[in-house]
């Protein structure tokens, strides 16, 4: 896997920021989403990186009421495209500040409270390899607070979600084997790669970004579930050409 760290970067600067975890998103028109995850994904990380357009001012707002990286760009409008979403994470990706382990959320996703205790004590990380995690969905925000409140470890080796609904689906065909999906994809600075640009959805941007790694190289974090954010029950592929069909939250 070919490296895209500049010349100055040294092993002893990778090694002295080996615990640094930073986040990129691509939010446009899911401000009321984005403001619950930022709430619980900020202390869980070094940097956020909230990527969106010039006429999202609602995201915008959202995202320096947090103290988020604000990249605002029209390039998710490259080639003529309604959502071209991975032109949109190459101009988060340009924000990154430190060596160490970054991420892809979707808006929606939050992570758990004690995320990066369980990401760097309870995994071994392999830096050349890109990880996804399993996802749970939350309908609204009460369930959203009863969740992250929830222990999902008891007796300190049974793990699961805490809540009454079933894991989502993963991504394992009988090409690529198993394929972390763009909702949560987390790999080393050393192995950094630009994100394919998409036809118009997100549909397939994900899945060729990940496929970049080898299969051995694309793990599944078993320690952890992610919790996936909804006004209501989901629908497969809603959203993916940067249309809306969730409505907004309420409280």
């Amino acid at each position: 896997m070919s490296s895209y760290l500049p010349q100055t970067t040294t092993p002893d600067l990778i090694e002295r920021e080996s615990l640094r975890l930073e986040a990129v998103t691509v939010c446009m028109g899911f401000d009321d989403m984005l403001d619950a995850t930022l709430t619980a994904n900020m202390p869980q990380l070094d940097t956020m990186i909230v990527v969106t357009s010039h006429e999202d001012r609602k995201t915008q707002s959202v995202a320096r009421k947090h103290g988020a990286l604000l990249a605002v760009t029209d390039l998710h409008r490259k080639n003529g495209r309604n959502f071209n979403k991975g032109a949109a994470i190459n101009a988060g990706l340009n924000h990154f500040q430190f060596h160490g382990w970054r991420l892809h959320l979707d808006a929606d996703i939050a992570l758990p409270g004690n995320f990066r205790r369980l990401l760097f004590n309870h995994h071994a990380l392999d830096r050349s390899c890109i990880y996804g995690a399993d996802r749970v969905d939350v309908i609204g925000l009460k369930e959203l607070e009863a969740a992250r409140r929830s222990e999902q470890h008891q007796h300190g080796c049974i793990l699961h979600p805490r809540l009454q609904r079933s894991v989502g689906a993963r991504f394992v065909d009988m090409l690529h084997g198993y394929v972390p999906l763009g909702y949560f994809q987390l790999w080393h600075c050393t192995c950094q790669q630009p994100y394919p640009y998409s036809l118009g959805t997100a549909a397939h941007d994900d899945v060729m970004f990940a496929t970049r790694w080898p299969e051995p190289q694309r793990r599944l974090l078993p320690g952890v579930f992610v919790h996936h954010l909804c006004a209501r029950p989901p629908k497969w592929g809603e959203n993916w050409d940067g249309r809306r069909q969730q409505p907004r939250l309420k409280d």
